[in-house]
């Protein structure tokens, strides 16, 4: 069979290496054209608005993890300056004599409340161990970070302070309601470890340590706590343990906390 030969006025038009058409013109590989860039255009503002994670309006996905973190952390120290300035507005002096009264860290709170008990509590009262746990903590430092929940805690510990055991708090309604004829305050306050204040008062012979639990509860939650700048509700759990003769700071804490637990 024959071969098929090609008319000659037919010519093959190969594609060129420069780039040039056959005509002499540059083109651009696969550049779309205006209109269809113009439609795309369209469709993205049609698109509605970016709901992307964004840290200070930049999108998480456009940075890199060094500068997330620092931007991350540079949030979270802004939320908890924002903290400490409303805790500094709010804390106006009501009771010099409990004001100045200093909150330790748990190793020299400890050491501090044992030096308390092996002196007598004041005359007509005993010592008693408050202890308080803030249950809500491990929520807000999973979900707003650990200088959130320190921050929650530090307004805990500032509420404790004021928690009125003066007498003419009596008919306060958030005072203990007792007869005493001397002025009372925290002997020492302090955090006990984790997301636990404790504080040691001398308590009235007759006052019952189970009533003073309940009103520093109603004390402690009876507004919110700043959390980033958002007021939120704390979960909040009270108690208070007598403490017999001879007791160690050790011994008081464990009881305070198994009757924390208990209940």
């Amino acid at each position: 069979m024959p071969d098929i030969t090609q008319p000659e006025t037919v010519r093959i038009v190969e594609r060129r290496l420069d780039g040039r058409s056959q005509g002499g013109h540059v083109g651009v590989p696969d550049q779309p054209a205006k209109k269809v860039v113009a439609n795309y255009e369209e469709v993205a503002k049609s698109k509605p608005a970016d709901d992307r994670i964004t840290i200070l309006g930049i999108p998480v996905e456009q940075i890199t993890p060094a500068t997330q973190a620092a931007l991350g952390g540079l949030v979270a120290e802004i939320n908890f300056l924002r903290g400490v300035v409303k805790r500094h507005e709010k804390s106006a002096p009501r009771k010099p004599d409990n004001q100045n009264s200093a909150i330790l860290e748990p190793d020299a709170f400890v050491r501090a409340l044992g030096g308390m008990l092996v002196q007598p509590a004041p005359e007509g009262s005993s010592w008693a161990l408050v202890l308080v746990h803030v249950s809500t903590y491990e929520d807000i430092r999973r979900s707003s970070g650990l200088l959130a929940a320190n921050g929650v805690l530090a307004d805990v510990a500032q509420r404790l302070k004021e928690f009125p055991l003066d007498p003419e708090d009596a008919t306060s309604g958030t005072g203990l309601g007792v007869a005493a004829a001397m002025a009372r305050t925290f002997a020492v306050i302090g955090y006990a470890g984790g997301s636990n204040l404790a504080a040691l008062a001398p308590l009235p012979v007759a006052q019952d340590p189970d009533a003073v639990a309940r009103a520093l509860r109603a004390h402690l939650t009876a507004s919110g706590y700043l959390v980033g700048g958002i007021e939120m509700s704390l979960v909040i759990r009270c108690a208070a343990a007598p403490i017999g003769a001879g007791e160690s700071a050790t011994l008081a804490l464990g009881r305070a906390d198994h009757l924390l637990r208990s209940n």
